[in-house]
């Protein structure tokens, strides 16, 4: 019976329901699961206004015969329950004995990574049974300009205690943006600082340092002192370069459409930094992702 029960559920508003029942057939923990409903719980906002609309929606359903319930049945039970203060509502005990319900409240970015985070506790776990090749994972967060891989990262450190690494603080320093340079596929970023600071850094073991670089200061900004964790997660396009795509241990690739990107971008960065993205940076990106096969090469796409 559970395996006609989808494991997510659209429910509007930003949220999903997640079915707890389905949950055996995939490799996720139970601890990461509820993490996502803690994160949510925390994060999810509502207001009375936004309720009270809600309820509104709810009368006109019944006042149309679209739900089977006398308008002043629900008047009623909306006038009580606004005198009680709105308190949370529980399943009917008819509800519970016709659909057993079991599951948990969730953002849908835990919809649309699922599958992400289903392969990062996949190798955690074989790191804590002692069965990988090593004792920390390793994850690149690679893809499209405004795909979303900054806020999957930012997800990720919400719910695991990680390293997070920004291909975005490996940027050129001006004494090597010569010409030669910038025409280099994928060559606007610093992939052996980063690999001499962060891979590296991570391989050791211990503890280590990396220096920040700031592109409106042109300058290192700061330096970064960073404590060993099992879980690292590098965020950023040109994570995947060729000197730097052996060392990890799962890959994922955002993609968004041209038409969407450049809106984003647009909203982002206004129209001035919105034209310098389309006709500088997103063909550099788009050149270094068509050459080395970028996407073909990382774990899992997402669209």
């Amino acid at each position: 019976a559970h395996a006609a029960v989808p494991l997510f559920e659209d429910i509007g508003n930003g949220l999903c329901r997640i079915n707890l029942a389905g949950l055996g057939r995939y490799p996720v923990s139970l601890e990461t699961v509820n993490n996502f409903f803690i994160h949510t719980a925390n994060t999810h906002r509502g207001g009375i206004r936004s309720f009270e609309s809600k309820l509104e929606i709810l009368r006109d359903c019944c006042a149309r015969g679209a739900l089977p319930f006398s308008i002043d049945s629900v008047d009623g039970y909306i006038r009580s329950y606004r005198g009680e203060g709105y308190p949370p509502v529980s399943h009917s005990r008819i509800y519970r004995e016709a659909y057993h319900p079991a599951y948990r409240i969730v953002k849908d970015d835990f919809c649309r990574y699922f599958e992400v985070f289903c392969r990062i506790d996949e190798l955690l776990g074989r790191v804590d049974s002692g069965s990988y090749r090593r004792d920390y994972v390793t994850v690149a967060i690679e893809g499209n300009c405004c795909a979303g891989k900054t806020s999957l990262a930012a997800l990720l450190e919400q719910v695991y205690d990680c390293n997070v690494f920004y291909m975005d603080h490996f940027f050129l320093t001006p004494e090597l943006r010569t010409e030669e340079r910038l025409n280099e596929t994928g060559g606007n970023v610093d992939y052996a600082r980063f690999r001499d600071e962060v891979i590296q850094g991570i391989e050791s073991g211990g503890e280590f340092e990396y220096r920040v670089y700031n592109c409106s200061m042109q300058a290192m900004e700061r330096t970064v002192r960073v404590r060993p964790k099992k879980l690292n997660i590098v965020e950023g396009s040109y994570s995947m370069h060729p000197t730097l795509s052996e060392h990890y241990d799962l890959s994922v690739f955002l993609a968004v459409d041209p038409e969407e990107q450049s809106r984003r971008i647009l909203e982002r960065n206004g129209p001035v930094m919105h034209r310098r993205f389309m006709e500088e940076w997103v063909p550099k990106e788009n050149r270094y992702f068509e050459e080395f096969r970028i996407a073909s090469k990382c774990d899992i796409v997402i669209k």
